[in-house]
């Protein structure tokens, strides 16, 4: 009889045991998933504010000058458009993470052509005004060399648009690891936020035939787990320009480009404080423009 009682009590054991760890289980599964519902979240109102100002740049070149050429004016249209087909897919909420990283990449490719659409009425501007003032006896022989010049300053900003982004460099099998350092140095991989003493992104170069080879800077930009899109950087005076505009990075490093498809690039973040648990996401930037992004979790 006692011998099975105490079967009887063993058993019991190991159910609770089981249960205990399906709870904690499903915990676990349930904060995790609502990290990343937040971090998505996030991600999206910084692609619709990015999307609002970059609409806004675009209604602010079209109204400073009188009259559009017929270019500008369908260039005007699609550029619209897309913004439009970016913001509905936004509003509609049915973007997975990688779709959202493919529209945080059609926004970095937007905001490119945005900046040549302005460029490109710039240089109307000053012709408009130059016209104004033009004598009026050579005005028919200005404008047809104007013509000229016009369908000759298209076909190269065109084609100058079509090498620029053949030419921006794109990261390829990115990956990131939390490392630690042994007493002699050795560097091996930390599985605690913790125990990390350095973030490694490791990364490769897609073969580009046409960008420059040589030295380039590479910049790496963290954000926080924290939900507030604050770029995490122990420099205050961390500037760089890219994609139009003024950035902070976290870290930068200079590479040898030699459009090698199987070389391995590394660089490293080092903070100056504890690293704090969470999903962080990671962006890498160079020649002025986007190379890609991930996230990872530090636990």
């Amino acid at each position: 009889m006692e011998r099975k009682n105490n079967n009887t009590i063993y058993a019991l054991l190991l159910v609770i045991v089981a249960l205990i760890g399906a709870v904690a289980y499903l915990y676990i599964t349930k904060n995790k998933t609502e990290m990343m519902l937040v971090s998505m979240q996030d991600e999206k109102v910084s692609m619709e504010k990015e999307l609002s100002q970059l609409e806004s740049e675009l209604s602010e070149s079209t109204n400073s000058v009188n009259k559009l050429t017929d270019d500008l004016k369908a260039k005007d249209v699609e550029l619209k458009a897309k913004i439009e087909g970016l913001k509905a897919a936004l509003k509609r909420g049915d973007l997975s993470l990688a779709k959202l990283q493919q529209a945080r990449d059609e926004i970095d490719q937007l905001r490119y052509y945005i900046k040549k659409y302005q460029d490109e009425i710039v240089v109307l501007k000053k012709e408009n005004e130059l016209l104004v003032t033009e004598n009026t006896g050579l005005k028919v022989t200005v404008d047809e060399e104007r013509t000229k010049s016009n369908d000759l300053t298209n076909q190269n900003v065109r084609l100058s648009n079509k090498v620029a982004i053949a030419a921006m460099l794109k990261a390829v099998a990115v990956d990131v690891q939390p490392v630690r350092y042994k007493s002699n140095g050795e560097e091996i991989d930390a599985n605690r936020a913790k125990n990390t003493e350095k973030v490694r992104v490791s990364f490769k170069i897609a073969d580009n035939n046409i960008a420059d080879q040589g030295d380039k800077v590479i910049y790496l930009r963290v954000i926080n787990p924290t939900g507030g899109q604050e770029i995490v950087t122990d420099e205050n005076e961390s500037k760089f320009r890219a994609d139009g505009q003024d950035l902070q990075y976290t870290s930068k490093t200079t590479i040898n480009f030699a459009n090698s498809k199987e070389q391995v690039y590394n660089v490293y973040w080092t903070k100056g404080s504890v690293y704090e648990k969470g999903i962080y996401k990671v962006m890498l930037y160079a020649d002025g423009a986007s190379m890609g992004s991930i996230n990872f979790e530090l636990r």
